[in-house]
């Protein structure tokens, strides 16, 4: 833990404003760099919540079931299940209930390959009365919340970094520049006091 703080004072201090004369521009400007990119990342939250917001409230409307949504019955498989071709897949198969009227409707539904002829299955109605997909569980709308938020925080944060490496890149390359005409400076001056 100690080699951690130590490195952030270090970074802290060598990211300062100070009146320090050893700081060059381009290290005031790698300063600002980094300010900015911190603020636009704090500012990449807000957004990133909306959008959490967003996702969960659609998951919410997809996990909807009970009357006015989606409605289970209890449906009996008619037909038997055919060969698989190419290994087990789910297929289509016909499934009879009764309503609460007592009517009997037959539809068509894809079931995995394992539940056999005269065997008793869950289906979901819409409001029409047509077979239609399970709602979403609530993990999965959890799930998806989280992940939308992780992965626009991680663009943004990656996004940045990048922009901090290259501007921090070019920065590097120009004071090693400044670094050699500095010494070439000093070679000069230096030969001339040995030479007279």
């Amino acid at each position: 833990m100690r080699c951690v703080t130590r490195w952030a004072r270090c970074r802290l201090n060598l990211h300062r404003f100070d009146g320090n004369p050893l700081r060059r521009g381009s290290d005031r400007l790698e300063t600002v760099a980094l300010l900015v990119a911190v603020v636009l990342f704090v500012a990449c939250l807000w957004p990133a919540m909306a959008l959490g917001r967003q996702v969960y409230a659609g998951g919410m409307r997809a996990e909807l079931s009970g009357p006015g949504h989606r409605v289970p019955v209890t449906a009996q498989v008619v037909d038997a299940p055919k060969a698989p071709e190419t290994g087990p897949q789910w297929r289509v198969r016909t499934v009879r209930w009764s309503t609460a009227e007592g009517a009997v409707r037959t539809a068509k539904v894809t079931l995995p390959p394992d539940v056999g002829a005269g065997t008793h299955t869950r289906v979901w109605l819409d409001t029409s009365g047509r077979p239609t997909s399970a709602p979403q569980s609530h993990v999965k709308t959890v799930l998806d919340t989280v992940f939308a938020v992780v992965t626009l925080v991680g663009w943004a944060a990656a996004l940045l970094l990048l922009g901090v490496a290259g501007l921090r890149g070019l920065l590097n390359r120009h004071r090693a520049a400044e670094w050699e005409r500095a010494w070439a400076l000093a070679d000069q001056r230096w030969r001339r006091r040995r030479q007279a």
